[in-house]
């Protein structure tokens, strides 16, 4: 353990100086949104924004797991994000000597299998709607289901999609805005190509998928609108990213590689691809003597007499 020897401040200031320094360091908007949202509306339940940096320890980290998990009644997996999200703004009060340094390991966790879409769901869902009697939104929302399940895409990249990003002359779609910040190029499904030349027809705004004012739809918006989209349909599963689930899965039940998964997904290693093949176990199990080679092989059974 290392003495702290600096003026004591409280959580607030190091809290709005570490903010700061995102900002400095180029971070999204999003990700110090996501910060403020952990501290804003959980941390501060737990711990006072008055209350001394220096103060907090390990079983400080502790009580708050146990607050996460009893109070507000969340998953492991909820508790881990919490917790890297508090790890990032501690380790930079650690590296600036506010409090003495300790380790914060996360908790373990399940690996729960993910539930996607059903083809029964899947169809309810992309069934076109009747331009000539629906609104704007749906329409827009049945593209972006569809574009979902062709690609993949994240929430955040598709806001950021411009129409000018959407290729179909060369039939692909250019990502601007990823996680890791590497621009991407994605190819554009026939079926897709086909959606993309009536739908962006209508479309005079900058961004091919524009709230209803003809804005940027936000991230958190696209959310709200794809899950009245999907009750309205009777369809009570939802969430922006069970679509990007349900294209690996089907992807890889479909024969599709994994080395392609991963560039169509954006990951920069296949750790994340080997965890969606470990959760499609079962379902790679369907039909596994029908496609396996060496069903396929017809070879004259003889008997073996063993001395």
């Amino acid at each position: 353990m290392i003495k702290v020897n600096v003026k004591d401040k409280q959580f607030k200031e190091g809290y709005e100086e570490f903010l700061n320094h995102c900002k400095i360091k180029n971070l999204r908007p999003a990700t110090i949104e996501h910060y403020r949202n952990i501290i804003d509306y959980l941390w501060y339940k737990f711990y006072s924004s008055e209350g001394l940096i220096k103060d907090i320890t390990l079983n400080t980290i502790e009580e708050f797991i146990m607050f996460c998990r009893q109070e507000r009644k969340q998953k492991d997996v909820s508790i881990n994000t919490n917790l890297r999200t508090i790890r990032t703004v501690l380790y930079y009060f650690m590296r600036m000597g506010y409090m003495n340094e300790f380790k914060i390991v996360q908790i373990k966790q399940d690996e729960e299998i993910i539930e996607t879409y059903t083809e029964e769901e899947l169809k309810i869902l992309l069934k076109k709607p009747d331009l000539k009697k629906c609104i704007f939104t749906e329409y827009r929302d049945w593209v972006i289901c569809n574009l979902m399940l062709s690609c993949g895409a994240r929430a955040s990249t598709i806001v950021n999609i411009k129409k000018e990003d959407i290729d179909l002359d060369s039939g692909v779609i250019y990502y601007r805005h990823t996680k890791n910040r590497k621009q991407q190029v994605v190819p554009i499904s026939r079926t897709m190509q086909t959606i993309f030349v009536e739908y962006l027809s209508y479309i005079e705004e900058e961004y091919a998928f524009p709230n209803t004012y003809g804005g940027k739809l936000m991230v958190r918006s696209l959310s709200h609108t794809l899950m009245y989209y999907n009750k309205r349909r009777g369809v009570e599963k939802t969430g922006v990213h069970r679509w990007r689930h349900t294209f690996a899965k089907n992807w890889i039940l479909n024969g599709g590689d994994i080395f392609r998964l991963q560039k169509i997904l954006g990951h920069s290693d296949m750790t994340i691809v080997k965890n969606y093949v470990n959760m499609f176990t079962e379902d790679l199990k369907c039909d596994f003597n029908e496609f396996n080679p060496l069903e396929k092989i017809k070879v004259e059974k003889k008997s073996i007499k063993l001395k």
